[in-house]
């Protein structure tokens, strides 16, 4: 590939966001690939979209003449009919982050953005399954976390106070009052701290506008919450060091519940026992690895969180099945391999 001219239309300024480290800006360093910043002034090869890109400009980018790769890894093709989705467009505009008036971006994404970039690269098999209803040309490919800094869980024995964890961006923490319900009846039973591992702040709409104190967000969650400000030195220690994690999601937005399975397996390459809520790509992947820790009901938590808090042998056993699971299919060769295969495809079929 290193014959190609590619431009790469980043996620993040200092490309160290998610979803640039983790996805194209991963296999291009693993493979020495040479690339640049796309700059519109430029004439390209190929041209890779992250999903930062400003989709108003499709016409002019395929006016290049350049091949168009596009990372669409979160569920914007399926959360048409909110008025976020609705809104996102005008937002997005206002915001400048558009150069062109879309009014509703799911709609003009999935009928107008789509079907004219040459490949369309999804992060879940649920994702993919979407962009098919609008591209012949789409591949599905995760997230590669292997080589990030994290700590591998080895101690599994508990005292009498069990420690569940939680980690993530600060605009989702409100995921976690959907268990308010549970937390209370488990603590009926079972004394536990709640490690919340996270941003101090966020911003609502465009992650820009309104500012939210994050743990303000979850005050009256449980009795015992323990915040810790997220930092990539010591984030998968402080999770290492709970005996249960957890990832809770509002199954009534379709943005959330429609995530890959991206964070999950990131806590499986750390050996962490992890309950999760009931979306599809977390219920397809625990059922590949035999596992039933998705959650339909609060009473599926409550049982849930019990079984594992009891059974220190449990925790144990799922730590070591799903650490040999994670590294197995979705470790640095099998993700490799999968961008191989695309572009080797592609390039052959095309250039």
């Amino acid at each position: 590939m290193n014959n190609l001219r590619i431009g790469y239309w980043p996620n993040s300024e200092s490309l160290d966001a998610p979803a640039d480290r983790r996805r194209f800006i991963f296999y291009a360093e693993s493979k020495k690939i040479n690339f640049e910043r796309y700059s519109p002034n430029k004439k390209y090869d190929l041209i890779y979209l992250s999903q930062a890109a400003d989709i108003s400009q499709i016409k002019e980018i395929k006016g290049t003449g350049a091949k168009i790769f596009y990372d669409n890894i979160d569920s914007y093709s399926s959360d048409g009919k909110s008025l976020r989705s609705k809104l996102r467009g005008i937002a997005k505009y206002l915001n400048r982050s558009s150069k062109y008036f879309v009014f509703n971006n799911t709609k003009f994404l999935n009928k107008h953005f789509l079907p004219l970039v040459d490949v369309v690269v999804c992060a879940s098999e649920e994702q993919s399954k979407i962009a098919r209803n609008y591209s012949s040309s789409v591949y599905c490919i995760p997230d590669h976390t292997h080589n990030e800094k994290v700590t591998i869980k080895e101690d599994y024995s508990s005292n009498d106070i069990i420690n569940i964890g939680w980690e993530g961006l600060g605009s989702n923490v409100y995921q976690l009052n959907t268990l308010k319900n549970v937390f209370k009846e488990f603590s009926n039973t079972h004394k536990f701290n709640l490690h919340v591992i996270s941003d101090k702040t966020s911003y609502k709409y465009m992650n820009k506008y309104i500012k939210i104190d994050n743990e303000k967000c979850i005050e009256g969650l449980c009795e015992n919450i323990i915040f810790h400000e997220w930092d990539n030195d010591t984030y998968s220690s402080i999770l290492a060091s709970c005996d249960i994690a957890i990832i809770p999601i509002n199954l009534n937005s379709k943005m959330a519940s429609g995530k890959p399975e991206n964070k999950l397996i990131h806590f499986w390459k750390m050996g962490m026992p992890v309950i999760t809520a009931n979306t599809e790509s977390y219920k397809r992947v625990m059922d590949e690895c035999g596992l039933d820790l998705v959650c339909i009901s609060e009473d599926d938590w409550i049982n849930n969180l019990r079984r594992l808090s009891d059974d220190y042998e449990l925790r144990r056993d799922l730590g070591k099945k799903v650490y040999n699971y994670a590294n197995k299919y979705y470790g640095s060769n099998a993700v490799i391999e999968k961008w191989d295969s695309m572009f080797n495809k592609f390039l052959n079929d095309n250039l």
